[in-house]
């Protein structure tokens, strides 16, 4: 095994082809079936374990009613004395980020309008020979004196967040340029002509001052790809001045060409999921592919706001918060990095709607994921096996699997087992599959049909070379994603006798049943939100005879503490008939 990993550790290369170059794969040969394995850089895999960050669409497009801010082809250019942040402040998008868990943000620096945020000091020849200043900055605007690239920078290390910039090579319509080329047609007002190579080397000359001007950063975005002509120059400038980075679409598509050495890849789909495994390694606009010789991370970028204008700011509702749990779950918990839109508005300020989103949505993440459900006695076998003991019967609904990928993704499959304690609470039981995928690599999150009571996990796997777990851990959260919303009946953490059985109420799983007075379910890591708890909701069902009542009772921290609300409880109609009720 050691003489296949000797052989894999190669050196960094970058192959020429005319002006075009392409960073070579990294990889070594299974010691099982001699597949190869892509081997990652230190930086790859410390931006997955990022996992969270933003992208700050934040430019002219924010003050242009175009579903995409400026279109790829315009009619006409807008005018720089549209941007007029009255109130901007980079802190406040700091404090929504920090709430949110995020932990690197990416920020518009150029895009499709060809304005750029700072001032830039790029000059050039344009199609008639005049040589001219890059006039459609920030410097033309009523905001003249600011750089909100350095504001941004500034405030995204005060916070200790990773930033990094986006920067079009393919749009811009202040040059007449759309998929990377200076177009034929004629000019429109407020239009610069240019050469192709003009335009380039203007590219260039900002990418070098946004590279080498605001420290060292951690994401470079791609957005629309780059030609041939452009990726020899900007592969130099990327080694030359942020080796570090890594680079959005840093690979193109079909793997002709690589900028970066440490490239992450689109998966395809603005809408966060992709409804396949997800893995590692491979550069299509897909969810990759375990061969490829290319480690290649997966990034999710999805928007905030449920509209056709997600990636700026407009006054439509935000996507409602048990989706954004989804959507953690499918990204994050699928081995994908989570980028979500974070769109300041005409004022330079995060809305409070979209900052309250942020912040629910971290809680969620903090409370479910901030620490396991126990702390059981972890093994692992020489088979690739992790196993799990519980002291005692334990409630889970969930279990986060991640992979150790320092040589590369080696699981290809795995299976979760579980001894789940039965109705009459015996311990003596056979292994129950609960959870079963293919690809781990980063982090895979499963949630379970149910909440369960389980005495033992145990992990297996199949792979290509011996895998390291990193950690494995479960988790007892709610059925859906927020124990503020719902709790489900069988997710008890405590009880005292009562049971459980199977339920024909909506939703379906289980439901309490034979309940005698004294009898309680109890519930741990409740989340009430940041604005807390008004009213329980519950549905009930009761065949008790007529003038037979009762209570059910909701308490905290205690079951012997004073109710804090209480619900009376009549006939609904019969046994499994329904009806919801609330104490307020």
């Amino acid at each position: 095994m050691n003489s296949f990993r000797s052989l894999a550790a190669v050196g960094l290369a970058i192959l020429a082809t005319g002006s075009s170059a392409t960073v070579a794969p990294r990889f070594r040969t299974s010691p099982i079936d001699g597949s190869k394995i892509a081997l990652p850089t230190k930086e790859q895999l410390a931006f997955q374990d990022r996992e969270i960050g933003v992208l700050v669409q934040f430019n002219l497009g924010t003050y242009v009613n175009g579903v995409d801010g400026c279109p790829h082809i315009a009619s006409s250019i807008a005018s720089p004395a549209l941007f007029d942040p009255t109130s901007l402040n980079t802190d406040q998008w700091m404090d929504a980020i920090v709430a949110l868990g995020g932990t690197y943000a990416t920020l518009t620096a150029k895009h499709s309008c060809g304005f750029a945020i700072w001032p830039s000091k790029v000059t050039f020849t344009t199609r008639d020979q005049q040589t001219i200043s890059y006039n459609y900055t920030i410097e033309q605007s009523p905001v003249h004196g600011l750089d909100v690239v350095k504001m941004f920078s500034d405030s995204a290390q005060k916070y200790n967040i990773g930033h990094g910039f986006y920067y079009s090579l393919a749009t811009n319509n202040f040059l007449n340029v759309d998929k990377t080329w200076v177009r034929s047609a004629p000019l429109v007002p407020g239009q610069v002509g240019v050469t192709n190579s003009t335009f380039n080397q203007i590219a260039f000359d900002q990418l070098t001052e946004l590279w080498t001007g605001y420290g060292n950063l951690t994401e470079i975005w791609f957005d629309g790809d780059y030609n041939p002509t452009q990726a020899g120059p900007v592969s130099s400038l990327l080694q030359a001045h942020q080796p570090q980075a890594v680079s959005f679409n840093g690979c193109l598509g079909d793997g002709s060409i690589c900028v970066s050495s440490n490239p992450v890849r689109w998966i395809g789909t603005e809408t966060g999921p992709y409804p396949e495994d997800i893995w590692s390694s491979g550069v299509s606009h897909d969810g990759g592919n375990p061969e490829d010789p290319r480690f290649c991370p997966a990034e999710c970028d999805t928007a905030l706001q449920n509209s056709a204008r997600k990636w700026w700011y407009s006054t439509d509702k935000v996507r409602p918060l048990k989706e954004l749990i989804d959507v953690y779950h499918k990204t994050v918990g699928h081995n994908c990095v989570l980028e979500l839109g974070l769109t300041p508005d005409h004022t330079g300020l995060v809305t409070d709607a979209h900052v309250t989103r942020y912040k629910e949505l971290g809680n969620f993440i903090r409370s479910c994921y901030g620490k396991p459900a126990a702390d059981p006695v972890h093994t692992t076998g020489e088979n690739g096996t992790y196993s799990m003991m519980f002291d005692s019967p334990t409630s889970i609904d969930r279990v986060v699997l991640m992979e150790d990928q320092t040589e590369g993704q080696v699981i290809r499959s795995y299976e979760v087992y579980a001894k789940i304690v039965d109705e009459q609470g015996q311990l003596d039981v056979p292994w129950s599959l609960v959870s079963k995928g293919n690809s781990v690599g980063h982090k895979r999150i499963d949630l379970f049909k149910s909440a369960m009571n389980v005495t033992e996990v145990m992990v297996n796997s199949t792979y290509v070379d011996t895998p390291k777990w990193r950690s494995v851990s479960v988790h007892l959260c709610d059925r859906l994603d927020s124990a503020f919303l719902n709790i489900q009946a069988e997710s008890y953490t405590s009880n005292n006798g009562t049971r459980t059985q199977s339920s024909s109420g909506t939703g379906g799983g289980d439901n309490v049943g034979w309940i005698h007075n004294g009898n309680w379910l109890g519930y741990s890591k409740i989340d009430f939100g940041s604005l807390g708890a008004t009213q329980f909701v519950a549905r009930i069902a009761s065949g008790a005879g007529t003038g037979v009542s009762g209570e059910v009772q909701v308490v905290l921290d205690s079951p012997t503490a004073k109710p804090v609300g209480t619900i009376h409880v009549s006939n609904t109609g019969g046994w499994q008939n329904w009806s919801t009720m609330v104490a307020n």
